[in-house]
């Protein structure tokens, strides 16, 4: 892991409880640690330039989500016009 500078990069202190974050039936609501623990792609996922020049770098994967994006429209139109019968 790489060390990261001192600045606060999460909204949480460490040992804040994160509230409905539990996901098992018997267990509890873990505690926000330091952010160096975190691995540093965690604060990459809400930045939307770093998401784009990931997306610039994998050629085939920004085709994927552009073919996916262009089928769900056309989807999207096809049960538009089905249901104007």
């Amino acid at each position: 892991m790489v060390a990261r500078e001192t600045t606060e990069l999460s909204s949480t202190p460490a040992g804040t409880r994160l509230r409905g974050c539990n996901i098992l039936k018997n267990g509890q609501d873990p505690e926000a640690r330091p952010d160096n623990e975190y691995p540093d792609w965690l604060w990459e996922l809400l930045d939307d330039d770093a998401q784009r020049k990931k997306l610039e770098a994998d050629p085939e994967k920004k085709a994927r989500k552009e073919w996916r994006k262009k089928n769900r429209e056309r989807i999207k139109q096809a049960n538009f016009l089905k249901s104007m019968r």
